[in-house]
This record gives C-alpha cells, sequence and structure tokens, in this order.
C-alpha cells in the first residue's frame, strides 16, 4: 500500500525557506524507517523545483519556446517522472496540484495539461514538431486515441490549420460518436 505524502515550504527560525516531505502520524509511527527516505524526496523535490522553474523560464522566454510542443514535453516528462519516482518509493505525492502550483508556479490547469501530454504521448518522438502546444491542448481533450490520431494527421495534412479549427472537429466527432451510439 502506497503512503500519502505531502511536500510544505516551511520557513525556518532564521528565515530561510525550504521544503519538507511529511507524512500522516500514523504513517510514521507504523513504517519508522520512513525519515532517511523522506530526507531523500525532500532533497530530490528542491533540486527538481529549481530544474522545472529554469525550463518554465526557457519556455516562457519567447512566443516560439511556447509554442514548442517538444519543449512543453520536455517540462512534462521532468515533472511526470519525479511523481512516478515518489510512486515508485511506494508514496503518492498527495499535494501535487498544490505544491507544484506553489512552487513551480505553474497553473493547475498548465499542470493538468502537462501531465495528460506526457500521458498520453509517452515519448517524445511521438510529438510532432509542426503541431504547436495550443494545438496540443486541444488535441488533449480528445478523450479517443483514434480520433486524437486522425485529428493530428488532419493538422499535419493542412486540413486543420487553427485551434478554432481543432475544436470544430472536436465538436463534429462528438456529435458524430452521439449519432452512432444513438443508433
Amino acid at each position: 500500500m502506497k503512503i500519502p505524502l505531502e511536500i510544505q515550504k516551511i520557513r525556518d527560525p532564521d528565515g530561510t525557506s525550504r521544503f519538507k516531505a511529511i507524512v500522516s502520524l500514523q504513517d510514521a509511527i507504523a513504517h519508522s524507517s520512513h525519515s532517511q527516505k523522506l530526507i531523500q524526496i525532500q532533497d530530490e523535490y528542491s533540486k527538481s523545483v529549481d530544474s522545472w522553474q529554469r525550463m518554465l523560464e526557457q519556455i516562457r522566454s519567447s512566443r516560439r519556446n511556447e509554442a514548442d510542443s517538444q519543449f512543453q514535453w520536455k517540462l512534462a516528462d521532468a515533472i511526470y517522472s519525479f511523481v512516478k519516482w515518489i510512486e515508485n518509493e511506494n508514496y503518492i505525492f498527495a499535494n501535487f496540484s498544490e505544491a507544484l502550483t506553489r512552487d513551480v508556479g505553474i497553473s493547475r490547469s498548465r499542470l493538468n495539461y502537462l501531465m495528460k501530454f506526457r500521458t498520453y504521448y509517452p515519448f517524445i518522438d511521438r510529438v510532432h514538431k509542426k503541431i504547436n502546444w495550443s494545438k496540443y491542448q486541444e488535441i488533449l481533450d480528445i478523450r479517443s486515441v483514434e480520433a486524437r490520431k486522425i485529428c493530428e494527421e488532419r493538422i499535419l495534412s493542412g486540413k486543420i490549420r487553427t485551434d478554432r479549427d481543432v475544436r470544430d472537429f472536436k465538436k463534429r466527432y462528438r456529435e458524430a460518436k452521439y449519432l452512432i451510439n444513438d443508433v
């Protein structure tokens, strides 16, 4: 059974801020061997936050970088890999969204899209350079793998050119799906 873990930002008496990985008192008592692992997690989290902030700064530094889906994937992969590492250590990052919003300065919405992006596209070579980040965000709202692939193909062939075209595709797909299900 995985143990819920939270990362809190605390302030030492000298005013220095740092991260603290915590588990419930019940889990701490039941599994007294946590302390070394929690120290390792909080150290890795601190290093990761610095790295994620640098990546986010680089992405935000220009419109070109902001639109670059492969830059976005690299940030998504770094965050996803950290979360999976925690899970492999038999913990669950219970305040994941709250902590990253607070510590990295990333919105919950963007964070959700990044995690979905990394989940749907587990390898960077599946991310097309010709499809920008805003189109991928629209594509990520499509639940069907088949429909996402069709949408990507239409973008790459030039049949879908704008984010609005992607939204129209999603709407037509939903309508067609309902018609098929009603038969």
